[in-house]
C-alpha cells in the first residue's frame, strides 16, 4: 500500500476536498517522514487530464523571466527538480504553479543540492517555498513513493508529465502541458538499446541505483521533450505516485532510444532529512 504524502488523481472526477490524515493513518511504513509530507491525502478534489503538480521553475532578471526547468510539487512549500536546473541563474529564481486560469508564482527561499551530487548521480535538488502553497483543484502535490515500491514498476508503464512537443512532427509548442505514457524498463534492457548505439559516437550514461529508465526501443515511438524536470509517474490504486525526474533535454533528432531519469525512490532519505 503507498503512503500518500500528498494528493493527486489526474483521470477521476472531482471527489472532494482534501482531508488532513488522523494521527493513526499518519503512522504507516514511512512513519519517520516529516508530519508536514504525511499528514496530506492524495488523490482527492482533482480536475481530469490535468497536471496540478507541475511545477515551472522560473528565473527572473527584472526585465524578463524565462523557464529555466520544471519539477514537481510534493508538500506545499517543497518543490523537487534535478540538482543542475538550479544551476547558472543570473536572476531571481520562482515556481510558477497551476495552470492557464489559476496559477500563483512564488519565490525560493532556499535552494537544497544533494551534497554528493555529481555528473553521474544524485542530481537532485529541493526547493523551499517563500510561502505555504493553498491546495486547490490547480494546485497539488504528487504522491512519493514507500522505500522499495518503485522496483515493483519494471514492466508497468509511467506517464510523463511535459510542457513542450512530445514527438518529432511537431513544431510550435502547445499551449498547456502534456502527456504521454511508456514503459519502464530495468536496466539490462535500457543498456541493450544505449549498446546499438554506441559505436557510433552517441554519448553514454551511466546506469547507477539512482537512476530508473523508461521508454521504448529505436524505431518503435517517438518521443521527445525539451528540458529537465519534467515528472514520470505510475498509477498505484488510482493514485499517482513519483518514480523519475527527467534529467536531460531529448532531441527530436538523436536517436530514438529509452531515457534515463532520475529515480526518486532513490532518495527518499535524503529528501526526508530535508524537509525535517
Amino acid at each position: 500500500m503507498t503512503l500518500f504524502v500528498s494528493f493527486l488523481l489526474l483521470t477521476l472526477p472531482i471527489i472532494s476536498n482534501c482531508l488532513p490524515l488522523s494521527h493513526q493513518e499518519s503512522q504507516s511504513a514511512f512513519q519517520s517522514f516529516d508530519t508536514e509530507l504525511t499528514d496530506q491525502v492524495c488523490g482527492r478534489n482533482t480536475i481530469p487530464r490535468k497536471v496540478p503538480f507541475y511545477a515551472s521553475i522560473e528565473v527572473d532578471d527584472s526585465i524578463f523571466y524565462y523557464k529555466k526547468c520544471s519539477g514537481v510539487l510534493i508538500a506545499n512549500r517543497w518543490v523537487l527538480t534535478v540538482a543542475h536546473c538550479t544551476f547558472s541563474s543570473s536572476g531571481t529564481v520562482r515556481v510558477v504553479l497551476g495552470d492557464k486560469w489559476n496559477n500563483k508564482t512564488i519565490g525560493v527561499e532556499k535552494i537544497h543540492i544533494h551534497p554528493d551530487f555529481n555528473q553521474k548521480k544524485n542530481n537532485i535538488a529541493l526547493l523551499l517555498l517563500k510561502e505555504k502553497v493553498q491546495f486547490s483543484k490547480s494546485i497539488q502535490p504528487i504522491c512519493l513513493p514507500e522505500p522499495g515500491e518503485d522496483k515493483t514498476f519494471y514492466g508497468r508503464h509511467g506517464t510523463l508529465a511535459v510542457w513542450g512537443k512530445i514527438n518529432r512532427n511537431e513544431r510550435k509548442l502547445p499551449p498547456k502541458h502534456l502527456i504521454t505514457t511508456m514503459p519502464i524498463i530495468k536496466h539490462y534492457e535500457c543498456g541493450e538499446s544505449y549498446a546499438k548505439v554506441w559505436f557510433s559516437g552517441f554519448k553514454k550514461f551511466a546506469l547507477t541505483e539512482s537512476s530508473i529508465c523508461a521508454g521504448y526501443p529505436s524505431d518503435v515511438k517517438d518521443v521527445c521533450f525539451p528540458g529537465p524536470g519534467n515528472p514520470l509517474m505510475v498509477n498505484v490504486d488510482k493514485h499517482w505516485v513519483l518514480a523519475g525526474i527527467s534529467m536531460n533535454n531529448i532531441d527530436c533528432e538523436k536517436p530514438v532510444l529509452p531515457e534515463i531519469y532520475l529515480r526518486v525512490g532513490f532518495h527518499l532519505d535524503w529528501i526526508k532529512r530535508t524537509v525535517h
